[in-house]
C-alpha cells in the first residue's frame, strides 16, 4: 500500500514538474499572413518581448493563403502540447460562413487562448462626399441609394460586413465595391472612384491627419488616440453600431488546461511590453488580453454578428 501511494505522489510530482516547466522547448507562433504586414509585426514584437520576459524562444512562422485556411491547418498538423499557436482574426469567424468545406470545425478544433487586440473602423469619405458629420453623410447618402457606393479590403472581411451593418442599422442602399487590401480600398476614396470605407484605424488616419480624406465617426465604444477629435457613432448620433478588427490566439483542443493558462499569461505580460505597445500604436490598435473564458465568449458574439451581417447582406464569395 505504501509502495502504491508513493508511486502516485511521485507520478503526480512528475507532472506538476512537467506544468512548471513549460515551455521548455522553442515554441512557434504561426501567422496566417505574409511577412511584412501588421499581424507579422506584431507576432514578432510578442515573441522578442516573451523572450526578455520568461526566456521562452517564440518562432514566428508565416503560413499565408487561402483565407488563413492553410496557417489554421498547421496548427491542426502539431502536437496538442501547446508548443505552438495560431494568430487569428476577423476572418477566422467569418470563414465558416462564407467557405463551405472547411477542412477542420472552427469551434471544436480550436482552443482560445486571448484575444490580444482590437482596431475600430473608422467610417471616411472623399473629398466629393457633401457631408461635415455622420448625420449629414446617413442623410446624403439615403438620398443617393444605390448610386452611393463604398469600399472595403475584401468581400467577406471584417470592413465589408461591418458597412452591411451600417447600412441595416442607418437604412442605406449604399453600393459595395471590393478591392484586395486595405490599401487599395483607401486609395479608390482618395481618388473618388467611390464615396466612403470604413477603413482600419492605422490606414487612413495618415490621410485624415493631412486633410485629405475627413473622418465622421469611430466605430469602438470610446475614441481612438489616433484620432482624438472624431466621434464615436453613439456619439455622432447612431448608437448601438460597433464595428473593429481583432487579433487573438487559439491553441489546438486537447491542449491541457494549465498550459493554454500559462500560454495566456505569457503573451498578455508581453503586450504590456514598450515595444509590443509602439506597434500597436502605429497601426491603430489597442491592446486586449483576456482570459480564455473572455475569448470565446467574444469570438461567439463576433461569429453571431457576422453571420446575421452575411444573411441580411446575401454576401456570397463568388
Amino acid at each position: 500500500m505504501k509502495k502504491t501511494v508513493l508511486a502516485a505522489a511521485l507520478a503526480l510530482a512528475s507532472v506538476n514538474a512537467a506544468a512548471d516547466t513549460f515551455p521548455s522547448q522553442p515554441m512557434t507562433l504561426i501567422v496566417p499572413y505574409t511577412a511584412g504586414g501588421s499581424s507579422d509585426a506584431l507576432a514578432r514584437a510578442l515573441g522578442k518581448a516573451i523572450a526578455k520576459n520568461s526566456g521562452a524562444n517564440i518562432i514566428v512562422e508565416n503560413r499565408p493563403g487561402g483565407s488563413t485556411v492553410i496557417g489554421a491547418q498547421a496548427l491542426l498538423g502539431k502536437p496538442a502540447d501547446g508548443n505552438t499557436v495560431l494568430l487569428i482574426a476577423a476572418s477566422f469567424v467569418i470563414n465558416p460562413y462564407l467557405l463551405s468545406q472547411l477542412p477542420y470545425d472552427s469551434v471544436k478544433d480550436f482552443q482560445p487562448v486571448t484575444q490580444l487586440a482590437s482596431n475600430p473602423h473608422v467610417l471616411v469619405v472623399g473629398p466629393k462626399v457633401p457631408a461635415g458629420d455622420l448625420n449629414a453623410f446617413l442623410a446624403w447618402a439615403k438620398s443617393q441609394g444605390d448610386k452611393a457606393t463604398f469600399s472595403s479590403f475584401g468581400n467577406g472581411s471584417s470592413g465589408h460586413l461591418g458597412f452591411e451593418m451600417l447600412k441595416k442599422q442607418a437604412g442605406l442602399g449604399t453600393m459595395h465595391v471590393p478591392y484586395k487590401g486595405a490599401a487599395p480600398a483607401t486609395m479608390a476614396v482618395l481618388s473618388g472612384e467611390v464615396d466612403a470605407t470604413l477603413g482600419d484605424v492605422g490606414v487612413v488616419a495618415p490621410h485624415v491627419q493631412a486633410g485629405k480624406l475627413r473622418a465622421l465617426a469611430v466605430a469602438g465604444k470610446v475614441r481612438t488616440p489616433a484620432l482624438p477629435d472624431v466621434p464615436t457613432f453613439a456619439e455622432a448620433g447612431l448608437p448601438g453600431f460597433e464595428s473593429q478588427t481583432w487579433m487573438g490566439l487559439l491553441t489546438r483542443t486537447g491542449v491541457p488546461a494549465d498550459r493554454v493558462q500559462r500560454l495566456n499569461q505569457m503573451y498578455s505580460e508581453a503586450l504590456q511590453d514598450a515595444d509590443v505597445r509602439q506597434i500597436l500604436a502605429q497601426q491603430g490598435m489597442v491592446a486586449a488580453a483576456s482570459t480564455p473564458d473572455a475569448f470565446t465568449a467574444f469570438m461567439k458574439a463576433e461569429s453571431a454578428k457576422y453571420g446575421q451581417a452575411i444573411k441580411d447582406g446575401n454576401v456570397r464569395l463568388d
